[in-house]
């Protein structure tokens, strides 16, 4: 009994194991195989063209993008076609062709059945009842709102003091949160916990970007912003990413006009695996949870603090007008 009870447990261990080995190669291999990309591009006497291509697992992801317009977005998994723009398009001109023809059809003639149904019959003195009694109410209801606007117009002190009780609930209450809660979230910025994450953040996020960046191609390109700001800003990001590779990608900043002039052939690579890595410090950062509850504890008491303040500004207005309205 024991031997076969024994042989049972192994067999179903094997199997366990075998499954658990196929998940983690699978995992395995979804976050170190390469997810390569390719960008080629060139922009002369405003004319641009751009291929941008995305390939995942040996081949079996693949995406793209080409410009100049129409264009085409497509990601392809295997030979299936998650998404095609060219074919989104030819499907929706079918589709609405087919609404104009629908359209276009004639309604069918409506089956009146008036004739068939059967109308009770009507007694002339409950007719009267109700309409004297309604007559009645809306008298009543109406000589109730004039004597209410009349003791409210002979009482100005009462529109005075609401409109100040507006005043005060609508723009000087906002007013005071609005300045609570920039006053916290300076606080929260400065705080040491907070300078820490952050510091963490750009340490992990500079990692990214250096997984991110191109391995292999080269660049000459002339770029030029709107305003000489944004360019000084994508000109300090260059310089902090490409700093060792600024002789294969050149770029030309231009601040006294706007234009995007040149060539580029950039591939590169990188896998999921190295980007999880560097997520993780941030992630389970402990400073990260401590700044998230003192975030959600200031929203809460920001809630009550709104609650508050609009209970005590119905329960005054209440009070007014039980006191005007005699």
């Amino acid at each position: 009994m024991w031997p076969i009870f024994l042989k049972v447990l192994s067999i179903i261990g094997i199997v366990i194991g075998g499954i658990l080995g196929v998940v983690l190669l699978l995992l395995l291999i979804f976050l170190l195989c390469p997810i390569v990309y390719k960008i080629s591009g060139s922009a002369h006497d405003e004319k641009y063209n751009l291929k941008v291509r995305i390939h995942y697992l040996f081949g079996l992801v693949r995406a793209g993008y080409t410009y100049p317009e129409p264009g085409n977005i497509y990601a392809k998994v295997a030979w299936v076609t998650l998404y095609d723009s060219k074919g989104d398009k030819k499907g929706s001109k079918g589709s609405a062709e087919e609404e104009t023809d629908s359209s276009d059809e004639e309604p069918d003639a409506d089956t009146g059945n008036d004739d068939t149904e059967k109308q009770e019959p009507v007694d002339p003195y409950k007719v009267a009842e109700e309409e004297t009694s309604s007559t009645i109410e809306s008298k009543t209801d109406s000589s109730n709102d004039e004597n209410g606007k009349k003791s409210r117009i002979l009482n100005p002190i009462y529109h005075i003091k609401k409109a100040w009780e507006n005043f005060r609930f609508k723009v000087i209450q906002k007013i005071k949160l609005i300045y609570k809660n920039i006053s916290f979230y300076i606080k929260l910025l400065l705080h040491d916990d907070t300078q820490a994450l952050l510091s963490t953040f750009k340490k992990q996020l500079v990692k990214i970007f250096k997984q991110l960046i191109p391995k292999t191609g080269k660049a000459n390109v002339t770029l030029g912003m709107d305003s000489p700001d944004v360019t000084a800003y994508i000109y300090g990001a260059y310089s902090l990413l490409f700093l060792k590779k600024a002789n294969r990608y050149v770029l030309t900043p231009d601040f006294g006009k706007k234009i995007i002039e040149g060539d580029m052939q950039i591939k590169g690579w990188f896998n999921l695996f190295g980007i999880v890595i560097c997520a993780l410090p941030i992630v389970f950062s402990k400073k990260l949870r401590l700044t998230k509850a003192r975030i959600e504890k200031h929203s809460d008491n920001m809630d009550i603090a709104k609650r508050k303040a609009s209970k005590k500004h119905d329960r005054i207005l209440r009070e007014l007008e039980e006191e005007y309205s005699a």
